[in-house]
C-alpha cells in the first residue's frame, strides 16, 4: 500500500500543486490561496481534495483562524520550497560566466586555421582559464561528428553549408595563383620576360594539399583549366604548413590561396609568381568564404555563443594586423 501511494505521489505532485500546498500554507485560507493564485476556489477545493489522496493526510484543518496545517503538512513544508526552488532554478537561464567554465571545445579544420585562432587562443588563457581547445583534422563525417557533438565547430569554406548547420563567415579569400620559393626559375623567368603562362609552370612539379570534405575539393579542382588539371602532382598532403614548407626547399610550386600566400611571403618563405592564364584569372575571380560552422543543437549554447565570438574576433585581429579590440576589453 505504500509503494502504491509513493508511486501516486511522484506522477500527482507536480509545480502547481506544490506552488498551492505552499500558498494553501502561507495564507490559512482556501479563498485567499485561490485568488493569489488566479484559481476558481472550486478548483482549489479540488487540488486540495487530491492532495489529501496524495499525502493521506487531511493536510489542514478547520480552525477559528481559517486553516490549520496539520503535522504531516509542517513536515513536508521545507521539501515542498526546496523543489518549488529547484523548479525555478531549472527553468531561469543562467548567467555565463566564462571564469568558471570548464570545458574543452572540439574544433575541426585544415591546419593553418591555427593561424587565425591563435589571438583567441591566448585570450581564451586569460578569459576562461578552465577552458581548453582541441583542433582536429576535418573529415568527411563532420556532420555526424557535430550532431554528436564528437565537434563543436569547424572551419571549412565548403559550398554549400547543408540545412540544420549555421555558419557566420569569417573571410573571404580567392585562389592567389602560383606560389614558389625565393630564387626559383620561374621568379627569374617573370623577372626578365615579365610574363608567365602556364605552359611555363606545368613543366615543374605540384605539390598537392587535398582538404575534406572531400566533395568541395573536387569541386575546386574541376574549376582548373584542361592545361592545368593535367599538372604533375608529385606529392599530396592534406597539411598546408607541411606543402609551404616543401615548396620552399625545392622547385616544385602550388595553388595557394591569397590569405595563405601573403602571410608565407611576409615570412620571406614564398613568392608569388603572376601567370597569364584567363581560365585561372576566372578561378580566382569567384573566390571562396572560409566559414565557422555548427550544428542547430548548439545555436542557444552560451558557451558556444562565447567561443564562436572569440573566434570571429580572433580572425579580425590576425588579419587586421592586431588592431581590433576584444568585446571583453572595457567592459
Amino acid at each position: 500500500m505504500e509503494t502504491q501511494n509513493s508511486e501516486k505521489m511522484k506522477t500527482t505532485l507536480d509545480r502547481s500543486a506544490l506552488l498551492f500546498l505552499k500558498t494553501l500554507y502561507e495564507t490559512k485560507n482556501l479563498v485567499n490561496a485561490a485568488n493569489q493564485l488566479g484559481i476558481p476556489p472550486a478548483t482549489a477545493s479540488r487540488m486540495l481534495g487530491k492532495l489529501r489522496e496524495v499525502f493521506n493526510d487531511e493536510l489542514f484543518t478547520r480552525c477559528s483562524g481559517g486553516l490549520a496545517a496539520t503535522w504531516r503538512t509542517t513536515q513536508a513544508m521545507p521539501d515542498v520550497i526546496r523543489l518549488l526552488a529547484d523548479y525555478d532554478q531549472l527553468l531561469e537561464p543562467k548567467l555565463f560566466d566564462p571564469k568558471t567554465l570548464k570545458r574543452e571545445f572540439k574544433i575541426a579544420g585544415v591546419d593553418h586555421g591555427v593561424i587565425f585562432l591563435a589571438p583567441a587562443i591566448a585570450k581564451i588563457s586569460e578569459l576562461a582559464p578552465g577552458v581548453s581547445v582541441d583542433m582536429t583534422e576535418l573529415t568527411n563525417d563532420w556532420p555526424v561528428q557535430l550532431r554528436t557533438g564528437e565537434l563543436d565547430l569547424l572551419i571549412s569554406p565548403m559550398e554549400p553549408v547543408p540545412e540544420g548547420f549555421p555558419w557566420l563567415p569569417l573571410w573571404e579569400g580567392r585562389t592567389t595563383g602560383i606560389v614558389v620559393r625565393p630564387g626559383h626559375p620561374l621568379e627569374a623567368l617573370y623577372e626578365k620576360t615579365g610574363r608567365v603562362t602556364e605552359s611555363d609552370v606545368i613543366r615543374y612539379g605540384f605539390v598537392e594539399v587535398t582538404w575534406r570534405p572531400t566533395t568541395y575539393y573536387r569541386l575546386t579542382q574541376s574549376r582548373l583549366s584542361p592545361l592545368l588539371s593535367e599538372r604533375n602532382i608529385v606529392i599530396k598532403t592534406p597539411y598546408f604548413m607541411g606543402a609551404a614548407k616543401i615548396i620552399s626547399e625545392s622547385n616544385l610550386v602550388m595553388l595557394l590561396s591569397d590569405i595563405m600566400a601573403d602571410w608565407f611571403i611576409s615570412l620571406g618563405a614564398l613568392r608569388r609568381i603572376p601567370v597569364v592564364s584567363e581560365e585561372l584569372e576566372h578561378v580566382q575571380s569567384k573566390g571562396f568564404v572560409t566559414k565557422l560552422i555548427w550544428h542547430e543543437r548548439s545555436h542557444l549554447d552560451p558557451a558556444m555563443q562565447w567561443m564562436r565570438g572569440m573566434i570571429s574576433y580572433a580572425v579580425k585581429e590576425t588579419l587586421s594586423g592586431g588592431h581590433v579590440v576584444h568585446p571583453e576589453e572595457g567592459r
